[in-house]
Formats: structure tokens, sequence, C-alpha cells
């Protein structure tokens, strides 16, 4: 089972009992907006964040954005003071944003910057400069590919965060509260709250250990790409950046109902590595073999989603025990679709990125939506199924 199955779907799941509102428009990302200085009560603590507001309802409840990138779901009841500020909402710098990430973080963490990202690390530099330089090859692919498609990407707003712990121990302490039981079966997440990328060095994973000596040195990362173990892993971290990458580019928008096989489908079409690169990946819309094995191992069966029914219904991508199917049936729509139906895929990613945050849909509109930009769900389905049992 590859770890990529869980993640995104376990926080999707926690985001959606949010209650549903007759939710607000604020001011567009291309509008200068005002600052705000909110304090509520979170749980037990009060806290007092400067930011944006999002979206808001009627009885004053609001999805607030802080200048670190971090939104915050506010019931009515608990926001305490709302004070309007003089100055424009501005991000923080890379600069600031580390300094504020290092002092949530224990002590013995180092931090790494490039242009999109700010990579705080407790493991060994070589390690942490390997993982930026992947992730900033996978940002300027990802723009490319979308670019070349004619969609408009823009600049991430925030800097991207990515955070490595030295050992999978930490990693799974760390992480417990987010993920619960499965902190013990994935090797990093995005959290689409924070924007946080987490995770642990590759090179101390069971499957790769040998040596401890020289985890995390270049030596032990080659080697490391050197074997079939490596795969799920280089595979799971091109997933979750792929995740904080289209929904800090304008691809999607985090905490809107964006459907889990567009979601999910677009970060495995992404994640497939490349291990005869010393940089573990580079390449973008190769076949996912792994995937594309459990598709077809599935196509007769009960356990591949018709079209339809992965259109209206993410039930399937959040239970553990059919994830696993369930993502492969996504990479193979999203595949299907981005190389036969490029123009209308494009057209609907559009579509879904207008989608503002916590405004549930029902199966209904998600059909009509998806047969508005691709035509009858069940000619497609034909066509889905001819052309991928062809595939090799």
């Amino acid at each position: 089972m590859l770890p990529t199955a869980f993640p995104t779907c376990l926080i999707l799941a926690m985001l959606l009992l949010a209650p549903a509102r007759a939710w607000s428009d604020e001011p567009t990302d291309s509008e200068p907006q005002p600052a705000v200085r909110v304090t509520f009560s979170d749980k037990d603590e009060q806290r007092t964040i400067t930011g944006r507001v999002i979206v808001q309802d009627q009885e004053g409840g609001m999805l607030l954005e802080g200048q670190d990138g971090r939104r915050w779901v506010i019931e009515a009841a608990n926001v305490l003071n709302r004070e309007v500020l003089a100055a424009e909402f501005t991000p923080l710098t890379h600069d600031q944003l580390a300094e504020q990430t290092l002092a949530e973080l224990p002590e013995g963490f180092s931090v790494h910057t490039t242009p999109h990202y700010v990579v705080c690390f407790n493991t060994s530099r070589a390690f942490a400069q390997w993982t930026s330089s992947l992730l900033e090859r996978l940002h300027r692919a990802f723009t490319n590919y979308w670019e070349n498609q004619g969609f408009e990407v823009r600049e991430p707003e925030f800097p991207l965060v990515v955070i490595i712990y030295a050992t999978a121990d930490q990693y799974r302490e760390a992480s417990r509260e987010e993920l619960g039981s499965a902190a013990g079966s994935v090797i990093g997440y995005y959290n689409m709250l924070s924007n946080h990328v987490t995770m642990y060095d590759l090179t101390g994973a069971e499957a790769m250990r040998g040596d401890d000596a020289g985890r995390g040195s270049l030596k032990e990362i080659n080697r490391m790409l050197t074997q079939p173990a490596a795969v799920p892993l280089v595979a799971t971290v091109v997933h979750e950046a792929t995740h904080q990458i289209a929904f800090n580019c304008g691809l999607q928008e985090r905490l809107a109902e964006m459907p889990l096989w567009l979601v999910e489908g677009m970060a495995v079409y992404f994640e497939a590595p490349d291990l005869s690169s010393s940089r573990g990946w580079r390449g973008i819309g190769k076949v996912n073999y792994p995937r594309l094995r459990t598709f077809k191992q599935n196509m007769t069966t009960t356990r591949r989603l018709s079209v339809a029914d992965m259109v209206a219904d993410d039930k399937r991508f959040r239970e553990s025990r059919t994830a696993v199917d369930a993502y492969a049936d996504a990479w193979a729509l999203n595949y299907y679709l981005i190389r036969y139906q490029p123009d209308q895929y494009v057209s609907y990613i559009q579509a879904m990125s207008k989608k503002l945050p916590l405004l549930p849909e029902t199966p209904e509109a998600r059909r009509e939506e998806f047969q508005k930009h691709f035509g009858d769900i069940d000619d497609l389905e034909r066509d889905f199924l001819k052309r991928m049992s062809r595939l090799k």
C-alpha cells in the first residue's frame, strides 16, 4: 500500500465537519484587502491573529487567513474582538515566516530557504537541500506544464513551508494530533489549514536503513535512490508537495469542496518518480504503473468506481480500506482526461478554482458540473474504459 493514500483525505474529512452556512464573498485576491486583527477562543486557548477574512457568515463567523498563510475556521460565538486595521494585508516574508516557524518547533531545527520554500529541518543540511531542490524542480515543472495548457498560474502569495524531522519517531509524535492513528502509516502529508508539508528524512525509513552514521548524507541519498523501496517514498514527497503547489498557485482553493477524484488524481498524476535520475524525479505525465496495475486489476470488479460515482461522492477516498483503489481510479480518470480531453479538462479546472471555501455541494450538482464540461457521463465512461484497457 502506497502511503500517499491517507493524509489529504483525512484532513478533508476533518474540515468538512465544519457546519455549512451562508458564507459571503470578501474582496478577491487581486484587490487591496484591509488587514484585520481578530481575537478568538480556540479550544482552551485565546489567540489574536492579524490577517484577512476570506469568507464570513451572517452571524459573524469567519474563515480567517493569517499573514503566514494559515487558515482558521472561527465560529461566531468564539470571536472575542475584531478590529479593521488601517494597513493593507501583507504576507510574511521568507525570513519572517522562517523565524515564526522555528519558534513553533522544538529546539534543534534549522532553516534552508529557496525562492519558493522555507524548509525547516533537524536532520542533515544535505537532505534538506536535496529535498528543496526536488521541490523547486517540481514547482517549475508544475507551473510550466499548466501554463502550456493555457491555465493562468499565479506565484504563491506565501512562502511554502516544509518541515522535515530527522526520524520517523519524531515525525509520528509531532503529527499525532493532526493525523491520529494514521501518523504511523504515512511518511508525509499536506495540511490545508497550516499550509505546511510535514515529512521525515527518507534515508531514515525502515526500508532504507543501513549504517545510520551516514544517514542524510549525499552518499546515503544517492544509495537510497537506487533501491526499489524508494519509489513510494519519493512519490509521497512529490504527491504532497503537488497538493501544496496546486492550492497556492490558483488551480485549487483551500477548504473549498473540491472533488477528491480531481485533487488526489492530479497529485497522483504528478507523483511518479524517476529513480534512473540521481535527483529522484524529473518528469510529468508518465504512466504511473503501480496505479495503472491496480486500476486494471479492478476494472471488471466492484472495487472500481464508476465515473459517475467517483464524480458525485468522495466517500471511498476517505476510507482506508478503499482509498488505494479509489486513488488508482482517480489517477486513471485524470490521465485519460488530460490526454484525450485537455481543453475541457483545463476549462473544468478553471471552474473549480473559482469555488469559495466551506460551501457544500450536492452529488447532483457535482455530476451536472462535470457533464457541463465533458459531456454525457455514460458515453465518457465507455471511451475511458476502452482507452485505459489498452494502455501499457
